[in-house]
C-alpha cells in the first residue's frame, strides 16, 4: 500500500479516533501488516467455524461526479466471494458498506476526484480463533474491494485504496452518523448456504449478552447486528437488527450507543432523558421509526423540482424550508427536537444551518414571488413532509437535501445555474450581503465537486 497517500493517512486517523493512546505508528503497523501473521502456524486442533463481523475503514479515490449511492451499492455487491492470495483459499462473505459524512474531500493532486471514506462490515464464517485470522479477513475483503475500484476508476498509485481495521466502539460511533448503508446484493442477495442457523444462534447469543453482559466476551462483537439482506433498514422489532438511529413519537431522535445496545437521546442531557434499552424505549416512547435514506423516487422528485426551477432553485428550496419550519413553529408539540425536520440528526451542523437559513433568508424570499418557483416549492414541501411524517420510517432532512441540491448544481454547471442574480457573489446592487451568500453556499453546496470553503 502507498506509504504517503492522503487516503492512507485519513484511514489511520479514522481508526485512531479519539483514542490517542493507540499511536499513529501502531495503527500504521496494523494497516501495513496485512495477513502475514495468519500463516505463521497451522492449528492442528482445527478452530471452530463461527459467524462474526470485522469492521474497517475503506478509503479510496473516485471521480467527484459519481453517484454515491450507486457506487456504494456496486462495491457491496462485489464483496461476496473472497480469495486469500497467499493460500488460494476461497470462501463466501457478505458486507455492509456505509457512506460516512466524513471524507469526500477534493483531492488536490487529482483534479476532479475526491477521497471517499467508507465503513465496511465484513461478514464471514471463519476459524476466528486462528492466529491472525481477523486481520487476514480484512485483507481479503480489502483486496476484493481494491481490485474492483481500480478496475472501475483507475488512478495513480497515490490514490489507491487503503484499509484500516477498527475497534467496535469506534465503528459504532461512525455508524451513528451513517448517511446510507448498502448490503451485498445482486445475484448474491441471499445468505450463503448454512448461514441461517448461525444467524439465528447469533441473535440468541446477542440478546443474552445485552441482558447479562459477560465481561470482555460481551464486547467482542458489534452488538445487535446480523448480516442484512439487500434493502433498507430492518423492521424495528426486538428480534431483528437494531437501527442505528430512531425517532420517537415526540420527534425526539435516539442513537445506538457503543458497546451495550442501549440508546441515547440527541440533546438528552439538557432534556433529562436517560439511556434506555430498545424494549423500554419502544414501550415508553414508541412507536419508533428507524432513520433511513430517501427512496429513489423521492430523490428523483426533489431533483426534478430543483431542475425545473432553474436559477430559482436555491431560492425555491429556501422558501420551502421556511414554510416547513413556520408550520413546525405553530405545532405546539411537546418534547423532542424543536423542529420535526431536525429529529433525524439533531445537533448536526447541516440541521442547524438549514433552520437558520430558513428563518434568516427564506423568510425574506417568501415575500418576493419572482425569486422562487411555486411549483418547485410545493413539491419540495410535499416530499419533506413525507420524510418526517411517514408512519413507518423517518428520512433525515438536512444532509439529504444538501446532497441532492449539490448533485443538481454539479450537473447544471455550478452555482450560477441554480441561483438567481441577488444570490451570486459580488453583487453590489440588489444583491444579498456577501456573508449571506457564503452561508447559503456553505450549506447548499456542501457536497459538490468543488465545495466552497
Amino acid at each position: 500500500m502507498p506509504k504517503d497517500s492522503r487516503a492512507r493517512t485519513r484511514a489511520i486517523r479514522a481508526a485512531q479516533g479519539e483514542n490517542r493512546e493507540r499511536r499513529y505508528t501502531q495503527a500504521s503497523h496494523t494497516l501495513d501488516g496485512g495477513a502475514s501473521a495468519s500463516q505463521k502456524s497451522a492449528d492442528p486442533t482445527a478452530p471452530p467455524m463461527e459467524l462474526h463481523v470485522v469492521p474497517f475503514v475503506f478509503a479510496c479515490t473516485v471521480p467527484a461526479a459519481l453517484d454515491r449511492h450507486a457506487f456504494v451499492q456496486a462495491l457491496a455487491d462485489q464483496l461476496h466471494t473472497l480469495r486469500r492470495e497467499k493460500t488460494g483459499e476461497e470462501y463466501e462473505g457478505r458486507a455492509d458498506v456505509v457512506v460516512l459524512p466524513q471524507g469526500w474531500e477534493p483531492e488536490q493532486q487529482l483534479p476532479g476526484h475526491v477521497g471517499a471514506m467508507l465503513l465496511v462490515n465484513a461478514w464471514a464464517v471463519r476459524p476466528w480463533a486462528r492466529a491472525g485470522e481477523w486481520e487476514a479477513v480484512v485483507t481479503d475483503f480489502y483486496d476484493a474491494g481494491k481490485a474492483w475500484v481500480l478496475e472501475q476508476y483507475p488512478v495513480p498509485v497515490e490514490g489507491h485504496p487503503v484499509a484500516m481495521p477498527l475497534d467496535n466502539e469506534k465503528a459504532l460511533a461512525l455508524y451513528n452518523g451513517a448517511q446510507f448503508v448498502a448490503h451485498t446484493g445482486g445475484e448474491h442477495a441471499e445468505m450463503p448456504a448454512g448461514w441461517a442457523p448461525l444467524v439465528a444462534a447469533r441473535r440468541t447469543e446477542l440478546a443474552a449478552a445485552v441482558r447479562e453482559p459477560q465481561g470482555e466476551a460481551a464486547g467482542q462483537d458489534l452488538p445487535e447486528m446480523v448480516p442484512n439482506a439487500r434493502g433498507g433498514a430492518a423492521k424495528t422489532s426486538s428480534s431483528s437488527r437494531r437501527p442505528y438511529r430512531v425517532v420517537d413519537r415526540f420527534y425526539q431522535g435516539w442513537y445506538l450507543r457503543s458497546g451495550d445496545g442501549t440508546f441515547d437521546a440527541d440533546g438528552g442531557h439538557r432534556r433529562e432523558l436517560e439511556t434506555l434499552d430498545f424494549t423500554m424505549l419502544e414501550l415508553t416512547r414508541g412507536p419508533l421509526r428507524p432513520v433511513v435514506p430517501p427512496t429513489d423516487e423521492d430523490c428523483a422528485a426533489v431533483k426534478a423540482a430543483l431542475v425545473g426551477a432553474g436559477r430559482k432553485a436555491a431560492g425555491s428550496l429556501l422558501v420551502a424550508l421556511y414554510r416547513l419550519v413556520l408550520e413546525d413553529a405553530g405545532a405546539g408539540r411537546e418534547g423532542g427536537a424543536r423542529y420535526r425536520m431536525m429529529a433525524g440528526r439533531e445537533g448536526s451542523w447541516e440541521s442547524e444551518d438549514m433552520v437558520r437559513l430558513a428563518w434568516n433568508v427564506g423568510v425574506d424570499l417568501a415575500e418576493k414571488k419572482t425569486r422562487f418557483d411555486e411549483a418547485a416549492v410545493s413539491e419540495l414541501v410535499r416530499v419533506v413532509q413525507g420524510w418526517v411524517t411517514g408512519p413507518d420510517v423517518y428520512v433525515e432532512v438536512a444532509a439529504n437535501l444538501a446532497w441532492l441540491f449539490s448533485k443538481v448544481a454539479d450537473e447544471a454547471g455550478g452555482w450560477s445555474a441554480v441561483a438567481d442574480r441577488p444570490l451570486q457573489p459580488g453583487q453590489r446592487v440588489g444583491g444579498h450581503p456577501e456573508h449571506v451568500v457564503e452561508a447559503v453556499q456553505h450549506y447548499l453546496l456542501s457536497q459538490t465537486v468543488e465545495r466552497p470553503a
